[in-house]
């Protein structure tokens, strides 16, 4: 029998069914990944999101008989998207065509929150040359063959990008990073800086960081998905970077405008404290426009890729996700040795 029940937030990451919820996540991360590289501990995890006061989530577990067969979670950003809901469905391959995605796409459909208005979910596919639904932009495309772009398509989302999900490997790089480095230092010239750190950024670079961190939000390509704005100072950075560290290393690396004192350039990565030998995850990658094309994005992301190769020898190479559109930064990632891994994406709804 198929059961569909809440998973509240657990007093303990011993819980059972916060230890099946782990369980499934880990299904759902080897099998887009091939291996052990995006497997979450259930302490980091359980610590990380009772530490995020900004995200209310919502989980449901399907059990088919006494055995886990699928989770739902549905966060909503409390800050600066109240109004919105971004929605993960993974069923395990064993329970897959018995009606358990529906079954809780439907139990989240009677508990929505009523002031939700917009639903959003990005779906990770295989790379294929099948590919054939494209976005309005006309910019990459995603196999609707799969289950879960059929899902999303049979419950009113539209796809809005797509996005190119790279990987790369520190044992095969595409050129020397150190070459890369010193390149983009000579095209950028003696007025840009580099500095890279790891764990919580430096009380003098907090704001900088914030307005780039800003920018992002607006600046990132988002194809036809709605642009959600959002506003940054230096205690939301310190406190993003608070609970980002209760389970991850963060190294980060920003190029400094030497005239102004300006932070005109930021690389952010993260890697699980629990999984050394993890993937390392792209988070932030942007220059500010009035600096761009002078190889800054080539600099930040080559001093960067340096540190984690040098602090965290185990890691198992580095994933970063990019818009179809944002031809220059796929060409710096190219140029570097990122290869593509997987494609991912964004479908939207509005409601009422």
């Amino acid at each position: 029998m198929l059961t569909i029940t809440p998973l509240s937030p657990p007093d303990s990451p011993e819980e059972p069914r916060w230890l099946e919820f782990c369980g499934l996540v880990n299904a759902n991360e080897r099998e887009l990944s091939g291996g052990p590289h995006w497997d979450v501990d259930p302490l980091e995890l359980f610590t990380t999101q009772r530490a995020d006061a900004d995200t209310r989530r919502l989980r449901y577990l399907a059990h088919v008989g006494d055995v886990p067969a699928g989770y739902l979670v549905a966060e909503t950003d409390l800050v600066d998207a109240p109004d919105s809901v971004t929605v993960a469905v993974f069923v395990h391959p064993g329970f897959r065509g018995r009606g358990v995605a529906e079954a809780l796409v439907a139990r989240l459909r009677a508990e929505l929150p009523e002031d939700v208005r917009r639903v959003r979910a990005w779906v990770e596919t295989p790379v294929t040359d099948g590919a054939a639904l494209r976005p309005p932009s006309g910019h990459g495309a995603i196999d609707e063959r799969h289950p879960g772009v059929r899902l999303a398509l049979r419950h009113g989302l539209s796809l809005g990008m797509v996005e190119r999900v790279s990987r790369y490997d520190f044992a095969a790089p595409g050129v020397d990073p150190d070459t890369a480095l010193a390149e983009a230092g000579a095209v950028a010239g003696e007025d840009y800086e580099v500095r890279t750190w790891e764990g919580e950024s430096p009380d003098d670079l907090l704001a900088g960081v914030a307005v780039l961190r800003e920018r992002m939000a607006v600046d990132q390509p988002l194809g036809a998905l709605e642009v959600v704005e959002t506003r940054w100072d230096a205690d939301r950075v310190r406190e993003r970077e608070r609970v980002l560290l209760l389970g991850n290393r963060l190294f980060h690396a920003v190029v400094l405008h030497r005239p102004t004192g300006e932070v005109v350039a930021l690389s952010d990565l993260a890697l699980s404290r629990a999984n050394p030998a993890a993937f390392v995850d792209q988070m932030d990658t942007i220059v500010l426009p009035g600096h761009r094309g002078r190889r800054l994005g080539m600099l930040v992301k080559a001093a960067n890729l340096i540190q984690v190769r040098r602090l965290a020898p185990s890691a198992a190479g580095i994933v970063t996700w990019n818009a179809a559109e944002n031809r220059y930064m796929l060409a710096v990632n190219e140029a570097l040795g990122f290869v593509p891994m997987l494609t991912s994406g964004g479908f939207e709804a509005t409601l009422g």
